[in-house]
């Protein structure tokens, strides 16, 4: 029961993290912006709308969103978001998460479009680059704990000093690969109307009513996701229920702002660049694991 609470609550507080972000940006770029509340509407507005489908798409376009949103729920289920009750194995989020991306892509796929299926060839390759690096950023954390059990890992990064070498350098690893994880620039531009350049969201172009907001929604917990398990690694302080909440929302809040303020503060790079990018996500998480080995703090 308390899994389902956190995975409920996670799910509600999503669309609002997506407009946090919003917000940030806004601010930062000098303008009033949407309140944070705008994803809601948006959701609202979608489910009052009817579902239209393209001519010869299956039930697999159907689908797709909703097996991409049981896969992020389940990746959520066996995450700590407010208490370390349920936890499971660190890597099987990730499997989760790439199973949501490839409902994702097929679904695309089956719409026969010629956006739709450009934004999934993307996706895909950006998700095999993506992935490998991922894990890459859990390797400081699994290599001192010895296993992939969330409980010795929240452990290890609990014992650490706030101001660490170890974990702000891990902290740079993760933040860098989550930007592309969650689609956010410089990796892919969310806000984007332009087709060619479009990864993520060209895979929804087809979308339209219910089933769209279904696949945001599922995009924005999974990025809430993706904030959860950032906290979690780098400040695993504060989960115990109680006051811990608040704490918890707080180092939220922190790192989606982080994330509207890396937006705000770089260009789109072209895709051909995105493999060094990376390379720099990797490098940071490689020097975490040896200052980690070696024993430097």
């Amino acid at each position: 029961m308390a899994s389902i609470l956190q995975v409920a609550a996670l799910v509600l507080l999503a669309p609002l993290a997506q407009g946090t972000v919003q917000q940030v940006k806004a601010w930062l770029q000098g303008r009033r912006g949407p309140p944070p509340w705008q994803p809601y509407l948006v959701l609202a507005k979608l489910a009052r709308r009817e579902a239209v489908w393209p001519e010869g798409s299956t039930a697999v376009m159907r689908l797709g969103p909703l097996m991409a949103f049981a896969a992020v729920l389940a990746a959520a289920a066996v995450t700590p978001l407010f208490s370390s009750v349920g936890a499971g194995e660190i890597l099987l989020p990730l499997f989760a998460l790439a199973l949501a991306r490839f409902a994702l892509a097929l679904a695309a796929l089956d719409t026969g479009t010629p956006f739709a299926g450009m934004g999934s060839s993307r996706e895909m390759t950006l998700g095999a680059m993506v992935e490998p690096v991922l894990l890459a950023s859990l390797l400081p954390w699994v290599v001192a704990a010895g296993t992939t059990a969330w409980g010795p890992m929240l452990a290890v990064s609990g014992s650490l000093g706030p101001a660490d070498v170890v974990r702000l350098a891990a902290l740079v690893g993760i933040m860098l690969v989550v930007l592309a994880e969650t689609g956010r620039l410089p990796v892919d531009n969310p806000d984007t109307h332009l087709e060619l350049t479009m990864i993520h969201e060209a895979m929804l172009l087809e979308y339209a009513g219910p089933p769209l907001g279904v696949a945001l929604l599922g995009s924005w917990t999974k990025q809430l996701l993706l904030v959860a398990i950032v906290a979690d690694l780098v400040a695993p302080w504060g989960l115990g229920g109680g006051t811990g909440i608040v704490w918890t929302l707080g180092k939220w809040v922190a790192i989606l702002a982080a994330l509207g303020v890396a937006e705000s503060l770089t260009g789109k790079i072209r895709f051909l660049r995105i493999p060094g990018y990376l390379g720099a996500s990797f490098a940071f998480s490689l020097s975490a694991l040896m200052l980690q080995i070696v024993g430097v703090r």
